[in-house]
């Protein structure tokens, strides 16, 4: 039985008295019970078709809609507000891509979850009041949901703040939060975006399960085509706006038929593939030849330039000798009944001169708290950290601090929130090469314009904004800050996990192909297996703040020797064989 109808959905903004279309002629349906994942890369119209359906794009944005969205029949496009308010929560549930945001931070997690409970056939407005049976009713699903969802202690859960939650978590309270009310239809924007692959791969188990079990209709947003091949019965993939491919998902993923979707399938990192000369990219010339029927490839594969020679001595690389980190530590007369968090424990490793080390490990194994220490950002509570002359011990940074800083640098996670949004990105670029090398004038513009080159952004880029660039452009800024003072270490965390698989691709050609012009050793720390395995000289994974695991990435995936490691590799989202490029997966 259809229960979604989407026929020649046309949706855009209206600027300055002008119309710009965001998705054109947008059509497919859904069946009870099934789930259609839509594809595509940011800007491809994915959030736009979902909010549409839904009815909240036009809150935040002067919107126009053509065309028809019915559910059971109904045309959402016809209804009034109040109207369509009764269709949020009973009939159509959200589930948006950042669930801290989503959540309200200054409410329990309980209140929150009472709040959108609806007794069938109740007011839109009808809220459950404290000590009704209304009340108790919705306490009582409250409390069966989280269960359902894997979380078992519900007093302490209905009992915490979305920031006192993990990722997962958090993720795990807003499907309960969508399935509050019993929709039939249940709307999912990147869920699992940001999470480590055992988490994902729990919280798509477990949202496969609630959605047979609750017989939920699901459109499940990606741009990730391993997690499409898991929880979909169709792929709609869209390019531009558009629709531009719909079927089965055994027919998209071993038949695809439209050239963007054999690109994407291209661009995805697999288990077992080396792309230490590069990755294939989605070349838009390339892509609008094949379009025309000019091509049968989609997708470049960039010729990396070869290793750069450089004296190099044992004293450049990173030696990490019996490090420690422990968070709350109580001193002698604390009063303090915090406890104690070992965040990295015991940890030794060294890093050669030109080495590209990968670093894995689920959210809380202690990755980002190491790259902090070896950046210097943080101090160890035991062990030192050397490279070249200089020690980071539990007193602090011996040595002389700039000129520590010029050899090593780190790229963060998000640059949105890492670029300063009040200055352009030639700026955010001089930043260090203005404090740590002394260039001035002339020399500096000349510089900053060398490096928005070098990293592959158009020259216009100098004079916008962070918030005038897009995702992989903004990582890209914070690349060119990263090696514009010209270190011999890069700590890069995560700084590829919010990024479409072809923008990741992209960013991590410009990685390696800046360690061989540059000889850079990087730490590369990530929960993207696949990726790191398929790139990476050696692999270290971390578990509770330890290091169990260091080996080759053919080592680590064929022969691993913890069973954590194993449980890394059974959870990672892995694309079947591709019979149009010939890749297998072992």
């Amino acid at each position: 039985m259809t229960l979604l109808e989407l026929r020649e959905l046309t949706v855009g903004v209206i600027a300055d008295e002008t119309e710009r279309e965001l998705v054109r002629e947008l059509s497919f349906d859904l069946d009870q019970g099934r789930t259609l994942c839509v594809v595509g890369e940011s800007g491809s119209g994915k959030t736009v078709t979902a909010l549409s359906i839904i009815r909240l794009l036009e809150f935040v944005a002067p919107v126009f809609t053509r065309g028809e969205i019915s559910v059971d029949g109904v045309d959402l496009t016809r209804l009034s507000a109040d109207e369509m308010r009764a269709y949020r929560g009973p009939r159509i549930g959200m589930i948006f891509q950042e669930a801290l945001d989503s959540l309200n931070p200054s409410q329990r997690v309980g209140k929150q979850l009472i709040e959108a409970y609806r007794r069938p056939g109740s007011l839109p407005r009808q809220a459950a009041r404290k000590g009704t049976p209304l009340h108790r009713e919705a306490e009582a699903k409250a409390r069966g949901l989280l269960k359902e969802v894997g979380l078992t202690d519900t007093d302490r859960v209905l009992s915490l703040y979305p920031h006192q939650m993990s990722g997962g978590m958090q993720q795990r309270v807003m499907i309960a939060l969508a399935l509050m009310a019993d929709p039939s239809l249940l709307i999912a924007d990147e869920p699992t975006t940001a999470l480590d692959v055992t988490t994902q791969a729990e919280i798509l188990t477990l949202f496969d399960r609630v959605r047979r079990d609750h017989g939920t209709a699901c459109v499940f947003i990606t741009h990730d085509m391993g997690v499409a091949a898991q929880v979909a019965d169709r792929i709609a993939v869209m390019y531009r706006g558009e629709l531009v491919e719909l079927g089965s998902t055994e027919d998209i993923l071993h038949s695809p038929k439209h050239p963007y979707t054999k690109a994407l399938l291209d661009c995805v990192p697999q288990l077992g593939v080396s792309r230490r000369d590069g990755f294939p990219t989605i070349s838009e010339a390339l892509l609008e030849a094949a379009m025309n029927g000019e091509s049968a490839v989609a997708t470049e594969t960039r010729s990396l330039s070869r290793p750069k020679s450089r004296e190099t001595d044992e004293g450049t690389a990173l030696v990490i000798d019996s490090v420690s980190k422990v968070y709350g530590r109580r001193g002698r007369f604390s009063l303090s009944r915090e406890p104690e968090v070992h965040a990295v424990k015991d940890v030794s490793l060294e890093i050669a001169p030109g080495e590209f080390f990968g670093l894995v490990g689920e959210s809380g194994s202690g990755k980002t708290t190491l790259g902090r220490l070896v950046s210097a950002l943080e101090t160890p509570t035991e062990g030192t950290i050397a490279f070249g002359e200089h020690r980071c011990t539990p007193s602090g940074l011996e040595g002389d601090e700039r000129a520590f800083r010029r050899r090593a640098q780190l790229i963060f996670q998000d640059p949105q929130s890492s670029l300063d949004p009040r200055h352009t990105a030639a700026r955010i670029i001089a930043e260090p090469l203005r404090e740590l090398t002394g260039l001035r004038g002339a020399e500096l513009d000349r510089r900053v314009t060398e490096l928005i080159d070098e990293v592959g952004l158009p020259s216009d880029t100098a004079k916008k904004l962070p918030s005038q660039l897009s995702g992989g452009q903004r990582q890209r800024v914070s690349i060119a800050r990263a090696i514009a003072a010209e270190p011999d270490l890069i700590v890069a965390d995560e700084p590829t996990s919010a990024l479409d698989v072809s923008v990741q691709g992209q960013v991590m050609n410009l990685l390696l192909d800046l360690r061989r012009t540059r000889a850079l050793s990087f730490l590369f720390i990530t929960h993207n297996l696949s990726l790191v395995l398929s790139v990476a000289d050696r692999v270290g994974v971390m578990y509770r703040g330890e290091l169990i695991e260091i080996g080759e990435p053919d080592e680590i995936r064929l022969h691993a020797r913890h069973e954590y490691t194993r449980r890394l590799l059974a959870a990672n989202p892995e694309l079947p064989a591709h019979p149009h490029t010939g890749v297998r997966n072992p």
